[in-house]
């Protein structure tokens, strides 16, 4: 068997721990990650936008870029806004002072079919955020300026990352839907509707 490490392989890994980690964590802090997700993403592209219009060409910053090898342009940017979503998601979902309280079913093939698909949507929403991020795609702006590993440069060379880049608006809505329809199987009592 010939395995060589690829980009689709990257991320079809990337997911499995996601939902993997979903299944130990339970579907209540799942949901909290996406939701985390979600704000995590607004925040850090307008951060990675501020630093960009005022601090990525400031002499300070250049020295320090130009050091440890990152294009000061579009790259910095891109670095900024990736770290900013990773450290508000773990701080969201570590410390965040909102609670998730779904109700799960009255079974446990309820709550482990639950688990699974919030973990799964949970993995497609993070994959998808990064993967905007490094396109060069603003979600406040609503601007596409090509990074360097912009949508562009993906075309062809990985067809499981270009679907993700593709349906990008599908990977960010699916949750929310998922959500919705969740609480309408579910009544108040836990028992499916």
């Amino acid at each position: 068997m010939d395995l060589r490490l690829t980009w689709d392989l990257f991320i079809l890994v990337f997911f499995a721990i996601i939902i993997a980690y979903s299944f130990i964590l339970g579907k209540d802090a799942t949901l909290k990650i996406i939701l985390g997700s979600y704000a995590s993403a607004l925040a850090a592209d307008a951060g990675g936008n501020l630093f960009d219009m005022y601090l990525s060409n400031s002499k300070a910053f250049v020295r320090v870029a130009e050091s440890a090898g990152i294009s000061a342009e579009n790259d910095a940017a891109i670095v900024v806004k990736i770290l900013i979503f990773v450290t508000l998601l773990i701080l969201l979902t570590i410390k965040g002072s909102f609670t998730v309280q779904a109700h799960g079913g009255k079974t446990s093939g309820m709550r482990t079919l639950f688990t699974g698909i919030y973990g799964f949507l949970s993995a497609a929403l993070i994959v998808s955020t990064i993967l905007m991020y490094v396109s060069g795609i603003s979600f406040i702006t609503g601007s596409f300026q090509p990074g360097p590993a912009s949508i562009l440069a993906f075309n062809g060379q990985s067809p499981f990352i270009q679907k993700m880049l593709d349906y990008y608006n599908v990977w960010f809505l699916l949750p929310v839907v998922a959500m919705v329809i969740g609480s309408f199987l579910i009544d108040d009592n836990g028992d499916v509707a």
